[in-house]
């Protein structure tokens, strides 16, 4: 599989409505059974990044997203560079995610690891700070619809581990020292096992606390501690939450960023 990058689809980035662009061919990269990715400007790299959030792959949205950023620059002007970083600015983990995952990441005093006042500082005044990625960096849909992370798995389907050896691996070569936060189970088998094969080092990896999504919002409630145990709903496992968050907090106190 070509591992495609913004020059290949620039033209039809600056010349189409982004409606064509997401409803059409124009961006298709690769097809394998029910799954087809779509080419996303995620390709900005920030070398000089202490910590790296990592989801599963761009949604709808923040594909939209990062299409219209890309456009609007190029319309403007503005060079390559600059295009991919409004790209990565407006699409990257954009929506209520955002707001959730500043929520958990204060909650648990990473800001005060990084010396600044909010994690949400990581979106505008220390930006400089975060690389926003993904496992899989396109648009990868299943039937027209989000990957959801789980069906098929990353780690046993061939076109998956594809783009992620296409593009994920390249990127960590680049931050060998960063600290990796991955969004959700998928996420962090992922990088454990990219981790067995001597990519990244177990100590960079800082898991435990529950997917910002939206959709997750008893479990994130819980976390925060703004829910009781007592009152949640039987999907919802308050030890194992409590587990995992002891050992995301015990691996903290030991990061040095």
């Amino acid at each position: 599989m070509h591992a495609y990058s913004f020059t290949d689809f620039s033209d039809h980035i600056l010349h189409h409505s982004i409606d064509e662009l997401t409803h059409s061919p124009l961006l298709h990269i690769a097809s394998s059974g029910r799954l087809s990715s779509f080419y996303t400007p995620f390709d900005s790299i920030n070398l000089n990044a202490k910590i790296v959030f990592v989801g599963i792959c761009p949604g709808q949205l923040q594909w939209k997203n990062a299409l219209t950023a890309a456009q609007n620059a190029l319309k403007e002007g503005l060079s390559t560079d600059e295009a991919l970083k409004h790209a990565k600015t407006a699409g990257a983990f954009s929506g209520p995610i955002r707001k959730n995952l500043v929520q958990i990441l204060d909650h648990i005093g990473l800001q005060h690891k990084l010396n600044i006042a909010s994690t949400v500082q990581l979106f505008s005044e220390h930006q400089s700070m975060v690389q926003m990625t993904s496992v899989l960096r396109q648009c990868i849909l299943v039937n027209g619809k989000n990957y959801a992370g789980t069906s098929p798995n990353m780690l046993k389907n061939d076109f998956l581990k594809q783009h992620i050896e296409n593009y994920f691996v390249p990127e960590i070569r680049l931050l060998p020292h960063a600290i990796y936060i991955p969004f959700g189970n998928a996420v962090v088998d992922v990088l454990y096992s990219l981790s067995s094969l001597g990519y990244l080092q177990e100590e960079q990896i800082l898991d435990g606390f529950p997917h910002p999504s939206g959709a997750n919002s008893e479990r994130i409630k819980y976390f925060l501690r703004q829910k009781k145990a007592s009152d949640l709903s039987p999907a919802t496992n308050a030890e194992l939450i409590d587990q995992a968050k002891i050992r995301l907090l015990n691996k903290l106190k030991h990061l040095n960023i």
